[in-house]
């Protein structure tokens, strides 16, 4: 059973791959979907992104940022100010013959000189602490900068580390608070949003357990009719069954993490999305999964009898 649901996963993400690059644009706010594998990221559209060895993957607004790299130098995290500006909503000037970028946003002015540690926020002088540069044709900033000057929530977190606590009386690692995808450093920045009128933890938890249990039931009702077709005993999953059930009533709230509530079923990371009510299954199987949850998807629980 392991085997054939283990092949039936990899073709399925063989079909729907594609080598190309993909616009920030192209995907919408808070969509996390993806294969995240050690080498490559496979996103929700199908295109397939190579990632260079010891990765950070960028996320802004909750989703994966993969058509632009981010660097690290001197311990700094250093990002695309172009992208990342006008999807905060400022508007973004190049003056080749200076070398300066100019970005405005409301009453704020901002302007960086390539190759120096100054800038200018509303003619004032500030340090950004390290030189803008020009990377294969865009400015990079101190990620700071984007917190300070952007008016952005900013975040660096580190993979899960050897030190991790376990879920429950299981083997299953809890995952950190502060990552979307646990298996990479994350840079992870968004707008500022106001949170003041979304669900709170205890409702958004309520909420998840009865979706995870609605897919629980057709996800059983599905792989018994499986096995009776196979002229198997349909029964003969019903302890694992069981055994989800009990990680679902038991579910642990992580944190909060980008627009995200943080939640673990064990072999499950899941986000909520606290601006759109949307949630996601993070799986960690043969790399890690991420995929909207869909009640009426038949192998929405399969990679738990991959795993465990």
């Amino acid at each position: 059973m392991k085997k054939s649901v283990s092949c039936l996963i990899m073709a399925m993400l063989i079909l729907c791959s594609n080598i190309g690059a993909v616009q920030a644009s192209a995907i919408e706010k808070g969509n996390p979907a993806a294969l995240y594998s050690s080498d490559r990221i496979i996103l929700s559209n199908g295109t397939e992104v190579d990632l260079q060895e010891n990765a950070a993957l960028l996320f802004l607004n909750g989703t994966p940022i993969t058509d632009y790299e981010t660097i690290i130098r001197n311990d700094r995290a250093l990002v695309p100010v172009r992208l990342i500006a006008q999807e905060l909503g400022a508007a973004v000037d190049w003056d080749g013959s200076k070398r300066t970028v100019t970005i405005k946003k409301t009453q704020k002015e901002i302007v960086l000189t390539i190759d120096s540690n100054a800038a200018f926020v509303n003619e004032a002088e500030i340090d950004l602490g390290y030189p803008a540069i020009i990377y294969k044709d865009l400015t990079y900033v101190p990620l700071r900068f984007v917190a300070e000057n952007l008016d952005a929530s900013v975040d660096y977190s580190s993979e899960l580390s050897p030190d991790f606590t376990y879920y429950y009386d299981t083997l299953m690692p809890v995952s950190p608070a502060n990552t979307i995808i646990r298996d990479f450093a994350n840079i992870i920045i968004d707008e500022k949003y106001d949170f003041s009128h979304s669900v709170t933890v205890e409702e958004a938890m309520k909420k998840t357990q009865a979706v995870c249990l609605e897919g629980l039931e057709n996800f059983s009702k599905s792989l018994r009719q499986n096995l009776e077709n196979a002229k198997e005993n349909p029964h003969r999953f019903d302890s694992e069954l069981a055994g989800i059930k009990k990680e679902i009533d038991r579910m642990l709230y992580i944190g909060e993490v980008s627009r995200f509530y943080k939640f673990t079923i064990g072999p499950y990371d899941i986000l909520y999305d606290r601006i759109n009510d949307k949630i996601f299954f993070i799986i960690y199987s043969s790399g890690t999964t991420v995929k909207e949850v869909d009640v009426n998807d038949t192998s929405l629980y399969f990679p738990v009898f991959i795993v465990g």
